[in-house]
């Protein structure tokens, strides 16, 4: 045992060391997305130029075309997402938006010259795609023209095999003023910098597709055809929203963050010391290692960061620390019950897995639904909220148990090792349910009557118009402001300060008109940034949104009806409604805007408070199970008894990150945090009050439902020698 110990004391030692070692080297590789950058955003929704629904292979080299023009403007990590019929382009640490928005949205120009740059064909002899990768006789990779004007192409190509030097050079975007075939023709295909991108000898006229030869890599042929096929795509790109973020703007949130991190950390570690001692202190190590690995791994799969992204990992910790705090509240547990910490510690990591890996799985499945239905920031989201449960089991679970076995033995002192263990006093909490559902009621009703009164602030991501940020290192005068905007239906105005406000206009504004107001406010020393919501993205964030909490909801039905039974999947999807229908509420009663940010926080509210919900019901599972004899409301009540300090416990521990972030200005997630903070509060009460006394209810009333007996017909009588 003294060995055990001594390992995992030096596993804590280098855990301690290596994370505060490395956290330097694994956060300079992060690479950061526009909210924290600053930068540039635009969707395109990608259309057909003949008019019929835009193909899988058109959008994917629509895609590679937009990466070709990308690479043009030296940004350093772009993200280009295929959604749907539409492509996102976000472009961090761009501060020439207007020189970005023309290089993106000008089709590449294909033609095909002569030695002497003269312009003999261009991509409209081309069909869709206008080149594809193939192989010759001998297996070597080719280039394949696919030729769509024969006639033309014939006339060409027969010109060209008569004149001296028999050549036909391929540019894409040739300018007159810089390109030359003489001056690049030593490095006409190999550098991709330049224009030039193929010269290929014609000896004989074609009347049909054609193979371009020149004993290419596999990769330098499918580099060919996709410059090719960017400079002969057959599609339109129309701009349906854009978002711009000044870098000042992200570094400042960016250090809120990091504070507001250090902070949690500390707190947690104080907080975990205090009430579970050692234990505690062990877990808020393991816990400062599953932090380091999260954005390590984060960095493998190249993620780019965002700040929902850290409002997840935030948000993990919470639920991480709460893997802990269930296996520690278990221990302590067995020992009311009279075991020995060496018995009372293995039983009750038994007993703590199961809830744990329930618990987690219902998260797990919310933060796979924010990935695959999510946009651009709320998939980020996603992504870090499955990496961090993931990181959990493996850290706060495995690790943490092993570290903390070298430390039990029949000599421990339990004072020091776990805190010490009253006894559970007798209340009867589960009487307390009905005047928080009484209170429940009365504020969804306040809600109602709000929602007819105020109407509800919908932002601009499901009513469309235009978002427009200003800040100045001068007291903004509103007055010239609204000068500025006389032609434009301003239709709110958020004062943050005297030197940041933020306008909503009605308008969608196109370019022209974002890039005259730009200048306007530059005049007068002013820091625009613009963040626009077309029709067509307002429809779809709308359904998706809905679409998003409906199959979360049913999913997470279906893995508790598995799991558990029906009657406990029903109250946990009931005290679910309660919970988004309080945040909604609130959100009607104080006009706070709703955007779709706020429905990533509704999403994870789900997932959070199933969570804290779960925990609860397998403790009743549990005692139902081994306790046929008592009726369920005593069996609820007991294990709500048991509950409530870890579910505040856990609560307190996640609220921290989250007023942190709120109290220090995190202002491009505000209406997230303010989310999280009342879906916090509020799952809590219902997990705890709500979702037990249902289950209680409904339970009863399956056991006590008279059962149908069903008639086989008349009895048959047995006679003696007859029939028996």
């Amino acid at each position: 045992m003294k060995n055990k110990k001594t390992l995992s004391i030096c596993i804590l030692i280098l855990m301690t060391f290596f994370t505060i070692i490395s956290f330097k080297n694994v956060f300079n590789n992060i690479n950061y997305g526009l909210d924290l950058k600053g930068g540039f955003e635009v969707l395109y929704k990608v259309e057909s130029l003949d008019g019929k629904e835009i193909s899988n292979d058109e959008l994917i080299s629509t895609y590679k075309a937009i990466n070709n023009r990308i690479d043009t403007l030296g940004v350093s990590e772009p993200v280009i997402s295929i959604e749907n019929d539409k492509i996102r382009v976000q472009l961090p640490g761009v501060t020439d938006e207007k020189e970005a928005r023309k290089r993106l949205s000008t089709p590449a120009v294909l033609t095909f010259r002569n030695s002497l740059d003269e312009e003999l064909m261009n991509s409209n002899i081309l069909n869709t795609p206008g080149a594809s990768l193939d192989y010759d006789n001998l297996g070597k990779p080719v280039v394949a023209l696919n030729i769509k004007d024969n006639d033309t192409f014939y006339k060409v190509t027969k010109q060209v095999s008569e004149s001296i030097d028999q050549l036909i050079v391929i540019w894409l975007d040739f300018d007159e003023n810089i390109d030359s075939y003489e001056s690049q023709k030593e490095t006409c295909g190999q550098n991709g910098e330049l224009n030039c991108i193929s010269s290929a000898v014609v000896k004989e006229a074609f009347t049909g597709n054609v193979i371009i030869e020149g004993n290419f890599t596999k990769e330098e042929a499918e580099n060919l055809v996709d410059l090719i096929n960017s400079g002969s795509l057959p599609t339109k790109l129309t701009e349906i929203s854009t978002k711009s973020v000044d870098a000042n703007t992200g570094i400042d949130t960016l250090k809120i963050a990091g504070i507001s991190g250090i902070i949690t950390l500390v707190v947690i570690t104080i907080i975990m010391s205090i009430f579970y001692k050692l234990s505690g202190f062990i877990s808020s190590i393991c816990l400062l290692t599953y932090s380091l690995i999260v954005f390590a791994i984060f960095n493998m799969i190249d993620g780019v960061l965002t700040l929902t992204g850290i409002a997840a990992l935030i948000l993990g910790i919470g639920m991480a620390i709460d893997s802990s705090v269930v296996q520690l509240e278990k221990i302590k547990d067995e020992i009311r019950a009279g075991k020995k910490l060496k018995n009372a510690f293995k039983e009750a990591n038994k007993r703590s897995l199961v809830s744990i890996i329930d618990a987690n799985i219902t998260t797990l499945i919310v933060a796979f639904i924010l990935f695959i239905f999510g946009e651009s920031t709320v998939k980020g989201f996603g992504s870090v909220l499955i990496i961090t449960i993931i990181v959990t089991l493996i850290t706060m679970v495995f690790i943490n148990r092993y570290v903390l076995s070298g430390f039990v033995n029949d000599k421990t002192n339990i004072n020091i090792f776990i805190g010490k263990v009253k006894p559970l006093k007798e209340r009867n909490i589960i009487n307390h349910s009905k005047k928080v559902i009484t209170t429940i009621i009365i504020v969804l009703t306040l809600g109602i009557l709000f929602a007819f009164i105020n109407k509800i602030n919908f932002g601009i991501d499901f009513k469309g118009g235009t978002n427009i940020t200003l800040k100045s290192n001068e007291i903004i005068k509103e007055k010239q402001i609204n000068d500025i905007l006389e032609n434009y239906e301003i239709k709110t105005v958020y004062k943050n300060d005297k030197y940041n406000i933020e306008y909503i206009v009605k308008d969608t504004l196109l370019d022209n008109d974002i890039n005259n107001l730009k200048e306007q406010f530059e005049e007068i020393n002013i820091t625009s940034d613009f963040s626009v919501i077309s029709n067509v993205v307002k429809k779809d964030l709308t359904v998706n949104a809905i679409k998003a909490i409906l199959i979360a909801l049913v999913c997470i039905l279906i893995y508790i009806s598995i799991r558990f039974t029906y009657n406990y999947a029903l109250s946990s999807l009931i005290a679910l409604f309660i919970d988004i229908s309080l945040i909604f509420t609130f959100f009607i009663i104080f006009k706070i805007e709703i955007n779709f940010i706020f429905i990533a926080s509704i999403l994870t509210i789900i997932g959070y408070s199933i969570n804290d919900t779960i925990v609860l019901f397998d403790l009743i599972r549990e005692k139902k199970k081994n306790d046929h004899k008592m009726d369920n409301k005593n069996i609820a009540n007991i294990c709500m008894i048991k509950a409530v300090k870890r579910s505040i416990l856990t609560s307190l521990t996640t609220i921290v990150p989250i007023l942190c972030l709120l109290i220090l200005g995190a202002n491009g997630i505000k209406e997230f945090n303010i989310a999280i903070l009342i879906g916090l509060i509020v799952g809590t009460f219902t997990s705890l009050f709500v979702a037990p006394f249902i289950w209680s209810k409904l339970e009863t009333r399956s056991e006590t439902r008279p059962k149908k007996i069903y008639d086989d017909g008349p009895e048959e009588k047995i006679i003696k020698g007859i029939n028996s």
